[in-house]
């Protein structure tokens, strides 16, 4: 048996490059900081109230607990695995690799569903600033394309590309908020922080607000996934993890406030009814044509950043599972001479082309069906494998703390678990809400992730009577 009482020693360790900061960069980039501001925050102002603003530094207060526990674990088990190896490590390898499974499946289907804002507001780009039309399934193709060559390629080209597109999308949301406040929010009404107040969220609303709000934090726990190379993993780990979380809460909380500021009273009314140009409408009237001009291009952008990020997170986790010998051997080859895992990213990018290809064929439309629909099942699984996480971490700690605080192993990770239950029931209970759609599909789609988990346990049940040398390496081998 593996002994988890100190971390683990690789067999073949690999020199790692990236800090703190690049992996920092992976994580906001998959938030799409512009690209989610501009397509879900009037959503959740919409159906909850202003009180939005406020649930992001909540929902960062909680996330920050979480990652007491995860960044001790991460210590302990030092796989790249991330949230499978912690849920292996605790609650055992049948329920961690069928967690793997879904984890998978959500990186992936989040990096697919992505190629929908990303072609809706790159066909409306180039109307609206160029004058000329083109398809959105022009876009979707192009991106994905676009997406699998740069898997392909080094990590670090990957993280220029990530970083430049994040850079520029803070700035512009930046402008937009301080042009807002300088000029005091909307006329006759001035600055206000009743958005701040808690009952300022609509008790009807809530599941859909902390639905949209945790979407924004979605791959924070993304960052273990890049231990392997980095250049010191458990300070990065530990570093990029709590500054993720730290810059999301804090600059996603400002937009929501400011974004409120701009409309004051009026402010659900205009998110209900024009949700698309509610940022760009807010950019014309307190900075310039100019800037909403810029926002409507770097959406493009953002959203890219995010299918990407995603993209790159789905190939890790898969060249993982590989290496574990949970999926096909070839999904772990790496390139030597980009130490890209090459086949994953090679996989996911022709999944990708499936999906939009299906979509274009179906008359799907790839905002409403590709993205909000199909996000469904990542909304469910991702604050519900980090409960599973935290369960994990309690389990793996509650006989020996290892030298760890109490705080840090036990009741960190409880009190986040409770919070991270109910956040699951009120996502599930609100689905509806979120889909606008009525019938099966508001229990099937929470469902698939329930299918996968299955999968996943009889895989590693399969793997312990069949290989139980491969069953013993699960989630613990080929650590760094």
């Amino acid at each position: 048996m593996t002994d988890l009482s100190k971390p683990l020693a690789p067999p073949d360790p690999v020199p790692g490059t990236l800090r703190a900061r690049h992996v920092v960069f992976f994580v906001i980039a998959a938030a799409a900081p512009l690209g989610f501001a501009v397509g879900s925050v009037p959503l959740a102002i919409g159906r909850g109230g202003v009180g939005t603003a406020l649930m992001f530094f909540v929902v960062g207060a909680f996330l920050m607990l979480f990652a007491v526990g995860y960044v001790t674990m991460a210590r302990f088990v030092p796989n790249a695995g991330a949230l499978f190896s912690f849920i292996t490590a605790g609650l055992g390898r049948p329920l961690g690799l069928g967690t793997a499974f879904v984890a998978a499946l959500a990186y992936a289907v989040a990096s697919a569903g992505s190629v929908g804002p990303f072609a809706v507001f790159g066909s409306y780009a180039t109307e609206s600033v160029f004058g000329f039309t083109t398809s959105w399934q022009t876009w979707a193709f192009a991106g994905a394309a676009l997406m699998g060559l740069l898997g392909l390629l080094n990590v670090e080209l990957n993280l220029r590309v990530l970083g430049v597109i994040m850079l520029v999308e803070v700035a512009a949301l930046t402008v937009l908020g301080v042009g807002i406040i300088a000029q005091g929010g909307a006329p006759g009404e001035g600055l206000s922080l009743d958005a701040l107040r808690p009952d300022a969220v609509s008790g009807s609303g809530l599941g859909v607000v902390l639905l949209v709000v945790f979407a924004a934090f979605a791959g924070f726990e993304a960052t273990a996934l890049f231990r392997e190379e980095a250049r010191d993993p458990v300070t990065t780990v530990r570093r990029a993890t709590f500054a993720s979380l730290a810059v999301i809460a804090v600059f996603q909380g400002f937009v929501a406030w400011a974004i409120v500021q701009a409309y004051g009273r009026s402010a659900v009314q205009v998110a209900n009814e024009q949700p698309t140009t509610m940022f760009t409408l807010a950019a014309d009237r307190f900075v310039g044509s100019w800037l909403a001009d810029a926002i409507t291009l770097l959406v493009v952008g953002s959203w890219f950043a995010s299918l990407l990020a995603f993209h790159n997170a789905t190939t890790r986790y898969l060249a993982v599972l590989a290496r574990d010998g949970a999926l096909p051997s070839a999904l772990s080859r790496r390139s030597r001479r980009t130490g890209a895992p090459w086949v994953a990213s090679l996989s996911h990018t022709v999944f990708t082309f499936a999906v939009i290809g299906y979509c274009a064929a179906q008359g799907l439309d790839p905002y409403l069906d590709l993205f909000v629909v199909g996000s469904v099942p990542v909304a469910v699984s991702i604050p519900a494998m980090e409960c599973l996480t935290a369960i994990a971490i309690i389990a793996f700690f509650y006989r020996d703390r290892r030298g760890q605080s109490r705080w840090a192993v036990l009741v960190a990770p409880a009190v986040s678990a409770v919070a991270l239950a109910l956040v699951v029931y009120a996502v599930v209970a609100n689905i509806a809400l979120f889909t606008a759609r009525e019938g099966a599909i508001n229990i099937v789609l929470p469902s698939i992730n329930l299918v996968i988990l299955v999968l996943g346990i009889g895989r590693a049940l399969w793997m312990r009577r069949k290989h139980p040398d491969q069953y013993e390496r699960l989630g613990h081998w080929g650590s760094r």
